[in-house]
């Protein structure tokens, strides 16, 4: 089977680190692999490692923050023209099936349509939480070109599959949660030492934006230090200056300035996680969770929201704790509750090692893209999608009857 991936960018983020989780596996398949990139980036050092071909076509996104009509216009015509150039490629390649790693650009499954093969489009993001970016031709649109194009369509979660409800056919979704695979925790970089104290120390890994909600953990700390509680707060992630003013000037009004500390983003945070004793998982909405699942594999407690796949993720006060988004008490009372009973803490950190190592791993992930790439190959891509029939449901990630309440 000869695949080629069609990705957005030449980053390391989520998106681009799923992807290379799922080629890996891959690899250990009979699957010829070509990836797809707009730009040079850090990507391509791992695909050179990994000995996986690639090229650069210089195709655009068709979302953006929002932008004037004729910028639209003209990113969507250079779409159109960077198309025809994948299509070559695909024909050239004689790639069997493209497999377009997000639904931030379009470029793949409009070359797909032209070259004539089969298309799966894999979502790792909503097109309804994301409200500082539009799609050039409407989310409406695209949902329908989505449908069109491809044969198959995969998402990261049940939260996601949600938002896409009655929007395609349902034999073409499927819900497939992607490995972690975590860093040697004797890899060291630049950057990652945390001095030791003996303070209780909350971790919050993600981008500075006012979507991941620092904000909640802030008050938080801020809370449980006014109870006498000695916490501290270390905040990892890079952009968002005008949001990282907001939330030193937040700290400062609370008098936890001493309290809360910055760093920049990390493409390891490994050794940031081992020295934490909870991870905080604060985002108004995930599309999965990729932090929760890497603080369970470093044997840490998790305590999350209850919004997106964040609770498919945490078994609440079994693999880490739930609480209500935007109530700060609540958020408050349950790191007070992993601070006053340690034990609980660890063996909740435990449960979520355990559960994490054999959920979320590369082999079952490379398994059902698989399985999905498989199936895709045999159909025609203007063929009609009820050809395709549905892969067997997998139990679901979450047993709300067996959930115990949450500890007070």
């Amino acid at each position: 089977m000869r695949v080629c991936f069609v990705s957005h960018s030449a980053g390391r983020y989520g998106a681009e680190r799923a992807l290379l989780e799922l080629l890996r596996g891959l690899l250990e398949s009979d699957v010829a692999i070509l990836v797809l990139v707009p730009q040079r980036g850090p990507l391509l050092d791992e695909l050179d490692q990994l000995g996986i071909a690639w090229r650069i076509i210089d195709y655009p996104p068709w979302v953006s923050r929002p932008k004037w009509f004729l910028h639209r216009w003209l990113r969507l015509l250079k779409m159109a023209f960077s198309s025809i150039q994948v299509a070559r490629v695909i024909r050239c390649w004689d790639a069997d099936i493209v497999y377009t790693n997000t639904v931030v650009t379009g470029t793949g499954a409009f070359g797909a349509w032209l070259a004539r093969r089969p298309h799966v489009w894999h979502s790792h993001e909503s097109l309804r939480h994301n409200p500082s970016q539009i799609f050039y031709l409407g989310e409406h649109a695209v949902i329908r070109l989505m449908d069109r194009l491809s044969v198959a369509i995969v998402v990261t979660s049940r939260s996601v599959a949600d938002d896409y409800e009655g929007g395609f056919h349902p034999a073409k979704m499927h819900v497939v949660y992607q490995s972690v695979t975590l860093a040697p925790p004797q890899v060291q970089l630049a950057g990652a030492s945390v001095e030791e104290t003996p303070s209780f120390r909350c971790l919050v890994v993600g981008s500075l934006h006012p979507w991941k909600c620092q904000d909640q953990a802030i008050s938080a700390v801020a809370r449980l230090a006014g109870a006498g509680i000695d916490t501290r707060l270390l905040l990892v992630g890079g952009d968002g200056r005008r949001y990282r003013a907001q939330l030193q000037r937040q700290a400062w009004e609370l008098g936890v300035a001493q309290r809360v500390e910055f760093r920049d983003y990390m493409a390891n945070p490994m050794p940031l996680l081992s020295s934490a004793d909870v991870v905080l998982v604060c985002s108004r909405w995930e599309a999965f969770g990729r932090v929760a699942v890497e603080a369970m594999l470093a044997g840490k407690a998790v305590i999350g929201s209850n919004r997106g796949a964040t609770p498919e993720i945490i078994r609440h006060g079994e693999t880490g704790l739930i609480y209500e988004w935007g109530d700060v008490g609540d958020l408050a009372a349950k790191i007070r509750f992993l601070y006053d009973y340690p034990e609980e803490r660890g063996r909740i950190g435990q449960a979520g090692r355990r559960w994490a190592e054999s959920r979320f791993t590369q082999a079952r992930y490379a398994q059902e893209i698989f399985a999905i790439l498989s199936a895709a190959a045999s159909i025609r891509p203007r063929g009609e999608a009820g050809g395709m029939a549905p892969l067997p449901a997998e139990p679901g990630l979450t047993d709300t009857d067996a959930r115990p309440q949450a500890p007070n």
